[in-house]
């Protein structure tokens, strides 16, 4: 058994609620492979989305890093701002509207993976 004062991983979940009209194209980005994902220290990604409202849908994307170092050198990375940057091209070349930041209403949570149990 895991020490539960020790971390396991760092896992960073980034939450938006978003009108249906981008939130196809949301995911399908946040679905694709990029540059975080060879990333020093980075594990993995997992696109979540709650579609039950009417109006908007719940979009959470969760990242795991091996530690919060790692992820603070991702986000002070050139290749973290240079991602973002061409995102953004590729959405004006495919004719795509861009995205303001605000309009994602987007939340951030940071946790200390200390536990996980897996089925018996």
């Amino acid at each position: 058994m895991n020490n539960l004062n020790q971390t396991v991983m760092y896992v960073v979940s980034r939450n938006m609620k978003v009108g249906k009209d981008i939130s196809g194209s949301l995911i399908e980005e946040f679905s694709a492979p990029s540059p975080v994902n060879r990333a020093e220290g980075f594990i993995r990604r997992e696109v979540l989305v709650n579609r039950e409202a009417q109006d908007v849908d719940i979009i959470k994307v969760v990242y795991y890093w091996k530690d919060k170092d790692s992820l603070k050198k991702w986000h002070t990375s050139r290749e973290h701002e240079k991602m973002h940057k061409e995102r953004n091209k590729q959405r004006k070349n495919a004719g795509k509207p861009q995205i303001d930041r605000k309009s994602l209403n987007m939340t951030f949570e940071d946790f200390e993976l200390v536990a996980t149990l897996n089925a018996e």
